[in-house]
Formats: structure tokens, C-alpha cells, sequence
């Protein structure tokens, strides 16, 4: 369980820390987590094929908790936090048995890193929009 929170949470948090100076000093500070449907209590709680995984989904429910707090904490200097869901693809970690590619999932971090500077912060998305925490 301590590294896969030390993959998907403290790391995160720290880069995220680490960059704020820089962040700060560009016009469109943007941080994006990439997190999981699988760190989602709605999610979870929905019949649905989700083997029980109480490092990686907790640590995902950490890391978008995290987004919440750093989007509170950076809203008034502009910068967009927001967390997104590549969906379930093919990786070294589930044995590159995902449907989708990496690219593919890459997408949606892709928008969010890109978003213009009246975009949603603090939220949590996937390719087909809003997600439920």
C-alpha cells in the first residue's frame, strides 16, 4: 500500500508543490491529475467490475482530494487544477489487458492541460464529461 500512495499521491502532490512558483508566473498555470473512476465513492458503490483494491482506489480518492484542496488553494492566482479519468487502458499495471491505448487515455489530460482560463477547476473528468467524485 505505501507505494502506491507514494506513486499516487505524494508524488503528484509533491511535483505539484514543487511547480507553483513556476505556475504562478504563467498566464495559464494549469495542474492536472490523472486519476480513476476507481477513486470515484459513486463509482465504487455502482455494481460494476471493480475488483476490490484498497491501496490503488483509496490512493485515487487521495489524489482527488488533493486536486480539491490545491484548486481551493491556487484559485486566486489562476491556475486550473482539475483531475481527469484516462479510462481503463492497456498497461504495464493491469498487464496491458485495457481496451484503450495510452494515447487514447491521454486525451482527456490533454484538454484539461489546455483549457482556456475560464475553465472548471477543482473537478474531476473523463472523455464523456463531468465525472461524480
Amino acid at each position: 500500500m505505501r507505494a502506491v500512495y507514494e506513486t499516487n499521491v505524494i508524488a503528484p502532490f509533491q511535483i505539484a508543490k514543487a511547480f507553483i512558483p513556476l505556475l504562478q508566473l504563467s498566464k495559464h498555470g494549469r495542474i492536472v491529475n490523472v486519476s480513476s473512476a476507481g477513486g470515484s465513492f459513486f463509482c465504487v458503490t455502482q455494481p460494476n467490475p471493480f475488483k476490490p483494491s484498497y491501496a490503488y482506489t483509496s490512493s485515487k480518492s487521495a489524489l482527488n482530494m488533493i486536486t480539491v484542496q490545491l484548486a481551493k488553494e491556487l484559485a486566486p492566482h489562476n491556475i486550473l487544477v482539475n483531475a481527469t479519468d484516462p479510462g481503463y487502458c492497456a498497461t504495464d499495471i493491469n498487464k496491458n489487458s485495457g481496451p484503450r491505448s495510452a494515447a487514447q487515455g491521454a486525451q482527456v489530460s490533454i484538454i484539461f492541460a489546455t483549457l482556456a482560463d475560464d475553465g472548471p477547476t477543482g473537478k474531476f473528468y473523463n472523455e464523456n464529461g463531468r465525472h461524480y467524485w
